[in-house]
């Protein structure tokens, strides 16, 4: 294979390196895989454009919060692929800063680069239940759909 066609491929690895450490360094680097004209979804927003999603990253690298993606399983079909990862973060105002793990999933969609990643979580088990008197309310909640089965 050419030099030229193998840089036009995209690589899944890559993608995972991208998001093992989820910091400020990342944002120079989203161009080398996604498109600029993605289409990016999450719990919280839905954005077009390359642009916006780097401001929108950019956002959560203001705070104090660390955060690295520890990947555990991938489903790829033709252009395509479904990861599943534990997210591991934290952030002072989330249990007084300690180590906090959130399970999730992600859908990319590729040609040569990104063109559609949609993410999959529980706002409630990444914020909600974390805020005192909020998350005193999910996990009472949470406790009686489970006895209600």
């Amino acid at each position: 294979m050419d030099t030229i066609a193998a840089k036009s491929l995209f690589n899944i690895e890559d993608f995972k390196m991208l998001y093992k450490n989820f910091d400020s360094t990342m944002l120079n680097k989203l161009s080398t895989l996604y498109s600029t004209e993605i289409e990016f979804k999450d719990p919280i927003h839905e954005l077009q454009g390359l642009a916006a999603l780097k401001c929108y990253f950019a956002g959560f690298f203001n705070r104090e919060m660390t955060c690295q993606f520890v990947f555990t399983n991938q489903l790829v079909n033709s252009g395509q692929v479904f990861l599943q990862w534990q997210m591991h973060y934290s952030h002072p105002r989330l249990q007084a800063g300690k180590a906090l793990l959130l399970n999730g999933g992600t859908l990319i969609k590729f040609n040569s680069h990104i063109y559609y990643h949609e993410d999959f979580y529980d706002m409630g088990a990444m914020l909600y239940q974390h805020i005192p008197v909020l998350g005193y309310v999910v996990k009472k909640i949470n406790s009686r759909l489970v006895t209600a089965k």
